[in-house]
């Protein structure tokens, strides 16, 4: 299918229309084939994204003093493989990253002619006389600066390494963008790795279970209005924001990322509870903690019980879990009142210890505090801690 076939957004977090922009960004996984792009076109959305020009203009003034003894890009060499013209490298938005300013100004601002490594491409059937750049991304983007913006030559006379990949299957590539984008290069975020999971299943029929539940997990979120997301984006404070990817929809070790049905108990609670915000670092640790237990349990956790729990959220502290709100000002009461009894010598000299907005001490109150205040059936949990709530402590 052809690109004008399928549902397309600008890469990145593009803000395109009136309707939430937690749709806006989901949309961009609502597509069927790939995207290509040229590096002008990667270039210029980029910085429409961010609204300013000043990160490049600061990159290609820096490289311009460094590197006084280049007056044009053919005065460079660099490294020898199979040569391209810069006009016949594209990007493929769905197989890439969000290209990341940073990182280029960095390549621009540092740029020696050998720390250049040839892009890695492959050729697709759609493009003849095209090589679609699978890794290499913000390097073809720096060379792209460096030849039309520093020195004014067009793309199509300058020449730039590439390795030529024989294969054409999405999949594989995505794999191995996946695979090898680690310690000699900027590594892949979760963000990173969870959207080329997601691409994977709806673009290339990917069928790894892993892939598959990282794709259920995004359905869940685009149901209840959330979008998964990274502080790097400059969104996590919007509406439905979900940016603590780590340990909850995703895990270094993904055979043990928390299955999906605790993301749909999740999903179900944020749309339940209903506050036009975004998720809260230390709601998303902590919910997923509890509903994790009770999935381990097998604690039926059905509309009506996520009815419920979102009341008593609401009712006791507004569904508020962030750092500095009422449910952990009433934790930190309660686990000051229990380590002042367990351990009095220590508190006389040293005074409070061990206390964080962290699970250990945050699920036993919350586990407690619904045992007496709901009818809901809770999860054992042991905090390696100790701590203990006492019922004094609890709201009435």
């Amino acid at each position: 299918m052809t690109k004008s076939n399928a549902k397309r957004v600008a890469p990145g977090h593009t803000i395109v229309s009136t309707t939430s922009y937690a749709k806006q960004i989901n949309d961009q996984f609502d597509t069927i084939a790939s995207n290509f792009v040229t590096l002008q076109s990667r270039l210029v959305q980029t910085l429409n994204l961010l609204g300013t020009q000043s990160i490049l203009n600061d990159a290609v003034s820096n490289f311009s003093s460094r590197n006084k003894m280049w007056k044009g890009f053919s005065d460079i060499t660099l490294c020898s493989a199979i040569p391209a013209k810069l006009n016949q490298v594209m990007i493929d938005t769905t197989l890439q990253r969000p290209l990341d300013m940073d990182i280029v100004r960095r390549i621009v601002d540092e740029f020696q002619a050998t720390m250049v490594m040839p892009i890695q491409v492959y050729e697709d059937p759609s493009k003849p006389g095209k090589y679609i750049a699978w890794d290499g991304q913000h390097t073809a983007i720096a060379l792209y600066i460096i030849a039309t913006i520093v020195y004014g030559e067009l793309p199509e006379d300058i020449e730039i390494p590439v390795n030529v990949y024989p294969t054409n299957s999405r999949l594989e590539i995505r794999r191995n963008f996946i695979m090898l984008n680690g310690d000699a290069k900027t590594p892949l975020e979760f963000i990173d790795i969870f959207k080329q999971m997601v691409f994977g299943v709806r673009v290339d029929g990917a069928t790894e279970k892993t892939w598959k539940d990282a794709n259920e997990k995004q359905k869940l979120f685009e149901k209840a209005g959330l979008f998964a997301t990274n502080k790097k984006y400059g969104d996590s404070d919007r509406p439905g924001a979900f940016s603590l990817l780590s340990d909850t929809i995703m895990t270094k070790d993904l055979t043990k990322a928390k299955p999906v049905a605790v993301t749909r108990m999740f999903a179900d609670y944020w749309t339940e509870l209903g506050q036009n915000r975004a998720v809260n670092a230390k709601e998303a640790r902590q919910l997923y903690e509890y509903f994790n237990l009770c999935h381990e349990q097998k604690i039926k956790v059905d509309s009506a019980y996520i009815n419920e729990f979102a009341q008593f959220t609401k009712k006791y502290f507004e569904g508020d879990f962030s750092e500095n709100g009422r449910f952990w000002s009433k934790v930190k009461l309660s686990y000051t009142r229990w380590y002042e009894h367990a351990n009095p010598e220590s508190y006389q000299e040293h005074g409070l210890k061990g206390f964080t907005t962290e699970m250990r001490t945050g699920l036993p109150f919350l586990i407690a505090q619904l045992n007496k205040s709901t009818k809901l059936k809770t999860p054992s949990y042991s905090p390696n801690n100790g701590f203990t709530v006492l019922a004094k402590d609890l709201w009435k």
